[in-house]
């Protein structure tokens, strides 16, 4: 599994269907930016995109991690090895998730003693107002972007409200409320994420390892639904504190 060669095959299906990235991001509900970088080998689209994103490029996934267009023979071999390479590149994950994580603590413990106060930073961004629940998020209105379900978090718990800020984005009324409640009602999820990645616990810093590896772990089947619903929750989650991308 090559990005580069996934991200080619990606602008390459796009152009047959004679889409600007600018249409393509319409139908996504994803910036520009996040387009060109999965369409230059930077990174590779979320789970929540992949299967929006191979319908609409009218391919399948076995096509989208072999990078080409596949004949019907070859599907149940480069299904095996589809499998292998994003086993070995979870591996990869998990080693590099555990270095990073470890050098990040460390910048934030030495750049607090330098500064002898704490930070003021949340969730790895710093607090900004705009990026705070504004307005209702109703899909098609005003400046909304994408189309979140939230009466599907909704029936999960009221904590999990979300309105949209102001760029439009949805984002969860409260936050930190938000967040007690995934921490009380999804620990079979979280621990394991935390098992299968060799993760540390949740915390501020570290969300964004949960948010990554939560679609594709295992374990039992309420485990792993939980664990699933931890990279939607957080795509929601980090809006709060992440400017969207141009």
């Amino acid at each position: 599994m090559d990005q580069r060669d996934i991200g080619k095959f990606i602008a390459s299906c796009r152009k047959n269907k004679e889409m600007t990235q600018s249409e393509l991001t319409e139908k996504l509900g994803v910036s520009i930016n996040a387009v060109s970088k999965w369409e230059r080998g930077i990174n590779l689209p979320d789970y929540s995109n992949l299967q929006e994103l191979c319908s609409v490029l009218g391919i399948s996934l076995n096509e989208f991690f072999a990078g080409r267009h596949l004949e019907d023979s070859e599907i149940e071999r480069q299904s095996e090895e589809n499998l292998l390479s994003v086993v070995k590149q979870s591996e990869k994950s998990r080693r590099r998730n555990r270095v990073i994580i470890i050098v990040v603590l460390l910048l934030l413990a030495a750049a607090t003693v330098v500064c002898s106060r704490p930070l003021l930073i949340k969730n790895g961004f710093v607090m900004d107002d705009d990026l705070k629940y504004s307005q209702q998020y109703v899909v098609g209105e005003g400046n909304i972007v994408g189309d979140v379900d939230t009466d599907w978090f909704l029936e999960k718990s009221l904590d999990f409200e979300i309105g949209a800020n102001k760029y439009g984005v949805a984002v969860f009324k409260d936050p930190k409320k938000a967040m007690r409640r995934l921490k009380k009602d999804y620990k079979k999820g979280l621990w394991q994420i935390r098992l299968e990645c060799g993760m540390i616990p949740l915390t501020d810093f570290t969300y964004w390892f949960y948010k990554n590896n939560g679609w594709q772990v295992g374990g039992s089947e309420e485990a792993s639904r939980q664990a699933s619903f931890v990279t939607d929750f957080m795509n929601i989650y980090e809006n709060s504190f992440r400017e969207p991308s141009d």
